[in-house]
């Protein structure tokens, strides 16, 4: 065997040892095996920065359907880049684009009509886990 294919070997069981060791400290539940516990259920990950608690997007009332947002209705998909909304602006271009410009005046119009909406979507989605 090349000296690779041991060091592979070696990692590979490495792994189930700690696998096995996970196992082992889940069920056992003496106290010299707490502090241990306690480092496996610590959180991973950075939390997003956000400028309104997650409860306040949550439970507040949804904006009413098609309100009128006459900065987007103006701006129409410029509107949707600057509030950070990529993925629609890709869309409406894309839309508007394919049909030769002639979908243009719908896809402003939906700007001005669904902006509030689709922001607060994307707040609560930025929050949420899945």
């Amino acid at each position: 065997m090349t000296s690779s294919g041991m060091i592979v070997i070696a990692v590979i069981l490495v792994g189930v040892a700690l696998v096995v060791l996970a196992r082992l400290i889940q069920t056992v539940s003496r106290p010299p095996f707490t502090w241990v516990r306690r480092i496996f259920d610590m959180p991973v990950g950075v939390p997003l920065p956000t400028k309104e608690p997650a409860g306040a997007l949550y439970y507040r009332q949804y904006p009413p359907r098609l309100s009128l947002n006459v900065p987007a209705l103006i701006l129409g998909p410029v509107w949707y880049l600057l509030a950070g909304l990529w993925v629609h602006v890709s869309i409406m271009f894309s839309l508007v684009f394919l049909s030769g410009g002639l979908l243009a005046p719908f896809v402003w119009v939906y700007c001005g009509l669904k902006a509030d909406e689709d922001l607060l979507e994307f707040r609560v989605g930025r929050q949420s886990v899945y």
